[in-house]
């Protein structure tokens, strides 16, 4: 049996998260949005951050770190935020929403660890995805799962049940979906091929369609030093 169930947006159990959307809903809107708060500061929330602004949305990005697109080299991490930046997007650095309302206005209000900021149509969290191994009944055959409901699989994607194998996103490996396509050819090498393979994830090329686009492949000159 093969795994392959993918991942679900991930919005964190705080206080008024039923007033936001995740990148899924984000798409089916039935209009832009007059002034968005996207919480993150990775891929999904950098492109949806273009992609608003592109629709002349007001947009604020609010990002947990000091910087957005964690992994990137540090210089195309600057760049891209005060390219963002001239466009009109503003960003709250290290600031995290605590709990939402609704204002009597009716426009959302965030209180954040900073403080407070209010006038919003929508909040939309694009804070990572979680596997989609709830109700497929994996607890009554044993098998064992990451704190975030992973699976745990070895070097050739088999999980802790012999006859188990998982690749994609429900691995919580590298997240992309060329890799999913590799781990998929590794597998099948595998066990139709008589050609044991493992995954490699060595030199992995990866985009970002945000407003620049950004692209890397190999070692940032950061990690290179170390």
């Amino acid at each position: 049996m093969l795994i392959s169930v993918g991942a679900h947006p991930y919005i964190p159990d705080i206080p008024g998260k039923e007033y936001a959307i995740d990148s899924d809903a984000a798409l089916d809107l039935p209009e832009k949005p007059k002034r968005i708060a996207i919480i993150g500061g990775g891929y999904i929330a950098v492109e949806f951050a273009g992609i608003f602004n592109g629709l002349t949305s007001n947009v604020h990005l609010f990002v947990q770190q000091k910087k957005v697109v964690r992994g990137f080299h540090e210089e195309i991490r600057d760049f891209v935020s005060e390219q963002m930046s001239l466009r009109g997007i503003e960003f709250h650095m290290e600031e995290s929403p605590l709990a939402f309302m609704i204002s009597r206005d009716g426009s959302l209000l965030l209180k954040t660890n900073k403080g407070t900021a209010e006038g919003f149509s929508h909040v939309m969290f694009a804070t990572g995805r979680r596997p989609n191994t709830k109700n497929l009944g994996l607890d009554a055959v044993g098998v064992k799962m990451t704190k975030n409901g992973a699976l745990k699989v070895d070097e050739y994607s088999r999980i802790s049940v012999p006859s188990i194998w998982a690749v994609g996103d429900v691995a919580d490996r590298l997240n992309l979906t060329p890799v999913a396509l590799m781990e998929g050819e590794a597998l099948a090498k595998t066990l139709f091929g008589n050609e044991p393979t493992e995954p490699d994830y060595r030199v992995v090329p990866s985009a970002v369609f945000s407003q620049p686009p950004i692209g890397q492949v190999g070692l940032s000159e950061e990690q290179a030093v170390e």
